[in-house]
């Protein structure tokens, strides 16, 4: 099945989307829980629906992969943290979608969005127990580096996170 990644329509899609955060957040958490003994999520599942409402915001992009059934399979939003500065968040590929190439696709479609932004550098974080989202970003020019300023993982949790950048 093919997929198309396209920005998101919030309007039309804000449950589906926020089915697909729910996995991922709840995915992560018990992955936190199991890895590192960790029950203080750094994402408050609750207010992920209202959440979406900020990619409303020009300085902000919300990417979708839909395939040829139209379901929503993947999720990836862009926020700017200064100007030029954006960060990558919430990329998530739904399970039944893995190693097809939908994550590389809406990651290439994600770094063409962060130029229109004309960003010269993307940020993102991911926790250390996720692989496979390391080997892509590194595969993309992402290079590690300290935490950054503005992102939302709280100090006491950044040792269990990788952080990293791409400029250019």
């Amino acid at each position: 099945m093919s997929v198309t990644i396209r920005r998101a329509d919030l309007a039309a899609e804000a449950e589906e989307i926020t089915k697909l955060l729910v996995d991922y957040m709840t995915v992560a958490t018990e992955q936190l829980l199991s890895e590192f003994g960790i029950e203080d999520p750094p994402t408050d599942i609750s207010g992920l629906r209202a959440s979406l409402q900020e990619y409303d915001d020009p300085s902000r992009a919300l990417l979708v992969a839909e395939d040829s059934s139209g379901s929503l399979v993947a999720v990836a939003g862009l926020r700017t943290l200064e100007p030029r500065v954006v960060e990558l968040k919430r990329m998530y590929v739904a399970p039944e979608r893995r190693g097809q190439g939908v994550g590389a696709r809406l990651l290439d479609s994600l770094l063409e969005e962060a130029a229109r932004m004309r960003a010269s550098t993307v940020r993102l974080d991911t926790a250390r127990f996720m692989a496979e989202a390391q080997r892509l970003y590194r595969s993309r020019g992402f290079t590690e580096r300290t935490p950054y300023q503005g992102t939302e993982i709280p100090p006491h949790l950044q040792q269990h996170w990788l952080f990293f950048e791409r400029r250019g």
